[in-house]
């Protein structure tokens, strides 16, 4: 898989493949109410291409893998005790960060996550910091094998589930 910075080119390839990840969400069992779609956004896919802050995975000529890591988190991160104290502009967020169904088992996921440390550290991050819904056990077997910490437990209401749900918090000290 070659990874690289998006650009407004793959913008309807992304926003197809977010889609795509949306209506396999919604089959899990730890959505109940399912996944309303629309995340992340248009806009925030926009800004985040904008800002060089939008990663995608190609293979085979396709979109297969992506993420976001920027600077923006919900507000329940602040709430929380971080292992390392830092301004928001020392520490990055990692979002949406998924891999089509039919590319998994191919440690596409461990790819994408070893970028973005490789990037955060690029950046003179301190930190990367990331929410896991509670009941989602296969990502944070993948954070944890590179360093994550588990930091906290919060409730969060994003659009795209519709309804407040727990997540866990976890930390990377870079």
């Amino acid at each position: 898989m070659k990874l690289e910075q998006a650009t407004m080119d793959h913008f309807a390839e992304i926003l197809s493949f977010y889609d795509l990840m949306c209506r396999v969400l919604a089959e899990k069992d730890f959505l109940p109410n399912g996944d309303q779609g629309g995340f992340p956004s248009p806009d925030m896919v926009k800004g985040a291409i904008a800002s060089g802050t939008q990663f995608i995975g190609i293979e085979g000529g396709k979109i297969v893998a992506a993420y976001i890591m920027n600077h923006d988190c919900d507000d329940a991160y602040h709430t929380v005790r971080w292992q390392i104290d830092a301004a928001p502009d020392e520490v990055v967020i990692l979002h949406a960060l998924r891999v089509l169904p039919d590319y998994g088992g191919r440690g596409f996921s461990k790819q994408l996550v070893e970028h973005a440390i490789r990037t955060a550290k690029n950046w003179s991050q301190k930190a990367i910091r990331l929410d896991c819904i509670v009941g989602n056990d296969i990502p944070v077997k993948v954070y944890q094998s590179f360093g994550f910490q588990y930091v906290d437990t919060v409730e969060i209401t994003y659009a795209d589930i519709g309804a407040p749900m727990q997540f866990r918090l976890y930390e990377l000290v870079l």
